[in-house]
């Protein structure tokens, strides 16, 4: 049976509210709220909910998210591009090096004929704009909420929510798991993953360098890790450091003015002296891929799918075209008068949405691995590699096309 919009109807029996939904989204993130945004806007019922308490003030989060032009096309059509575009830094080339070896290689946004590469929106602002919309397209997110129960039937899938206490059954046509790397919507699905742990934590901080170079962004891959630097405007640029796990407690306790000449002997003199040192925050490093995107009358996106390492900046974009992707399929169902539940439609989804995930999860792994073997006949084959990838155009342009969301 297709779930058609429906007036919410809600009754009070032993204290167990029932609500009735087209899609219910579990995940109010980036990826979560925006897929709740692109429903909505083709008239389904949308429900959204979350583990976390609601946000008093936006949290201090330093990272600058680069986001792909594919990413960018979505938040124009969610209508909320425009309010992030004046604090958007442009990348027009990204600058790839290894440290202490011989080549370099230069992606320009000119070999592709596009505006840009991709733009550095702060994180807190994307998060901010995603939550105005939500509000004012008139969908609450259900704060403090936990998933307790699923059971797909062949009508509906039978949810039990509990939020601040209260416990509710929803029915809804299709449960999506939008919960990031720990999802409890996988793991009630019973969905295993496969999981590589890299030994790597990042560390994030702003910084101000003494010798800008507009709308470039840096990858550097080092000893231990990469570091990239992508650029906020002005003297401004996200550093974004990765680190052996075990390294991570003492290069975190290091005063501000030897972090920073640690960062700049790293990364060498090109910027000039890195100064004014902001709060640094640490993630561990996985990747991580579901075995399974679906199972009757739910599924899964964004980082509850694949988790990627973010040495090529591909995570938030790979779940951001599935969201792209699940829109196609879900508003093409509808138009059909089909089932947004019906196995056939998440198979049309995860069977699209496949060769992305492989190819982006390979180059993310494969960067990884490579640049992790430090022995000075593997980093000769790296720099020769780089250089072979900068000089050979459909090379390239293979991964020109990658990096910014088009793969065709």
């Amino acid at each position: 049976m297709h779930l058609k919009p429906s007036t919410k109807s809600k009754r009070s029996c032993n204290k167990l509210v029932q609500s009735e939904f087209d899609c219910v989204i579990v995940g109010a993130g980036f990826v979560g709220a925006a897929l709740g945004l692109g429903l909505a806007s083709c008239g389904l019922k949308v429900a959204v909910l979350d583990h976390l308490p609601p946000p008093a003030q936006p949290e201090h989060d330093p990272r600058g998210l680069a986001l792909a032009p594919s990413t960018v096309s979505l938040l124009s059509r969610l209508q909320v591009w425009p309010a992030l575009q004046a604090h958007a830094t442009p990348i027009e080339t990204v600058h790839v090096t290894h440290h202490n070896h011989f080549g370099s290689l230069r992606l320009r946004h000119r070999e592709l004929g596009v505006p840009a590469l991709g733009y550095v929106c702060p994180a807190p602002l994307l998060q901010a704009s995603l939550a105005g919309a939500l509000q004012a397209a008139g969908i609450t997110v259900n704060w403090s909420s936990r998933l307790l129960a699923t059971h797909a039937t062949a009508a509906a899938n039978e949810l039990h929510i509990e939020t601040s206490g209260t416990r509710a059954h929803w029915t809804t046509a299709l449960l999506v798991g939008a919960d990031g790397i720990a999802s409890g919507v996988r793991r009630l699905l019973g969905i295993k993953v496969d999981q590589r742990d890299y030994g790597q934590t990042s560390i994030v901080a702003n910084i101000d360098v003494d010798a800008p170079r507009p709308h470039t962004a840096y990858e550097r891959f080092t000893t231990g890790g990469p570091l990239a630097l992508l650029p906020l405007g002005g003297r401004r640029y996200v550093a974004v450091r990765t680190a052996r796990t075990e390294d991570v407690a003492a290069l975190s306790a290091l005063s501000e003015d030897a972090y920073l000449a640690d960062l700049n002997q790293r990364f060498g003199s090109c910027l000039g002296a890195f100064t004014q040192l902001g709060t640094r925050r640490t993630f561990a490093l996985v990747q991580q891929r579901a075995r399974e995107l679906h199972r009757p009358r739910a599924v899964l996106i964004g980082n509850a799918a694949n988790t990627l390492h973010p040495n090529a900046a591909q995570g938030l974009n790979l779940g951001f075209r599935d969201v792209t992707a699940l829109l196609k399929v879900l508003t093409t169902a509808r138009t059909n008068g089909a089932d947004l539940g019906d196995a056939l439609v998440l198979a049309e989804y995860a069977s699209a949405r496949a060769p992305d995930h492989r190819a982006t999860s390979r180059l993310t792994d494969g960067l990884a691995r490579t640049f992790g073997i430090e022995h000075w006949a593997v980093g000769v084959l790296r720099s020769t590699a780089l250089i072979a990838l900068d000089r050979v155009v459909p090379l390239k342009r293979a991964l020109l096309r990658q990096v910014i969301g088009n793969r065709k």
